[in-house]
């Protein structure tokens, strides 16, 4: 499950996106090898050797590479990466102003994320921090939850009438087997246990405002029809456990981590930005 919905500023989901996306291209290396580098020769392009370290490495670096992928077709993607890339320098496409720029571009980019990757890494969230994040967000996690029947009808008219069969003493079950045309009026109208928050809202409002063992006393409309309500039973919901949001819970913490860094970088920087009506805005406490 979702833990929050929260609307994350552009620039900060875009730091850490690009901490989390590019590390494995900039832990694994890239289609360069070093004079270090040793391993077996899969290949030659125009003289240039490609190493099985280079190949595995090119298997970590790819974002959308499939675990499973055939190796002989990432052998060729990379045969094929090569053979671009030689024809690039011998144009000399890497002198281009434009190619340049781009370069430069993607080189800050990869810096960011790694700058963001390691100041993370000098704080990693503790169990102490996430268990306390749990506490603060468990209460919020625990849902009143509802075993309810209904009676589905067409016409007010007719629910009107059922309701006043109830009042009567007529068994809500065999009504509902007898006149209710949803699906589950083979089953009495029974719901189960449902979740307030998935059913259409007048159903749901009409729900919560009940008292256990009651039905409505008034038709209720939704866009399927006209419904009578009983509500047999109500409980609290039980929290996701620990474990389960474990993982979650430390993207929680490690993104309002990376947020407080940056802050922080903010705080102590002096930036100006240029405002719509052509005037200088400060944007921190040492700028003029």
């Amino acid at each position: 499950m979702e833990l929050y919905n929260r609307r994350t500023p552009l620039l900060l989901a875009t730091v850490f996106g690009l901490s989390l996306g590019i590390a494995g291209c900039n832990e694994e290396g890239g289609t360069e090898a070093t004079g270090e580098q040793q391993g077996t020769v899969v290949a030659t392009i125009n003289g240039k050797a490609i190493t099985e370290i280079e190949l595995n490495q090119y298997r970590g670096a790819r974002a959308d590479s499939d675990q499973q992928q055939d190796q002989k077709a990432l052998l060729n993607e990379l045969v094929t990466q090569e053979l671009v890339y030689q024809d690039a320098l011998q144009r000399d496409l890497d002198k281009d102003p434009k190619v340049i720029q781009e370069l430069e571009q993607l080189r800050t980019r990869i810096l960011v994320s790694a700058m963001v990757r390691k100041a993370m890494e000098e704080s990693p969230a503790s169990d102490e921090q996430l268990h306390a994040e749990y506490d603060q967000l468990k209460e919020s996690m625990v849902i009143a939850e509802f075993k309810a029947s209904h009676i589905l009808v067409e016409e007010e008219e007719q629910a009107t009438q059922l309701i006043a069969q109830l009042d009567g003493g007529a068994d809500f079950a065999e009504l509902a087997r007898e006149h209710s045309t949803g699906p589950t009026g083979e089953k009495g109208g029974d719901l189960g246990w449902v979740n307030p928050q998935q059913m259409v809202p007048p159903f749901s409002q009409a729900l919560q405002q009940m008292e256990k063992g009651s039905y409505s006393k008034e038709p209720v409309n939704t866009r399927f029809g006209w419904h009578i309500i009983q509500l047999v039973d109500s409980r609290q919901s039980e929290p996701p456990a620990f474990e389960d949001l474990k993982g979650q819970l430390a993207q929680m913490v490690q993104q309002r981590q990376v947020s407080e860094y940056i802050a922080a970088l903010r705080e102590k920087a002096d930036i100006s930005i240029k405002g719509e009506a052509g005037e200088e805005k400060a944007d921190s406490s040492t700028a003029e």
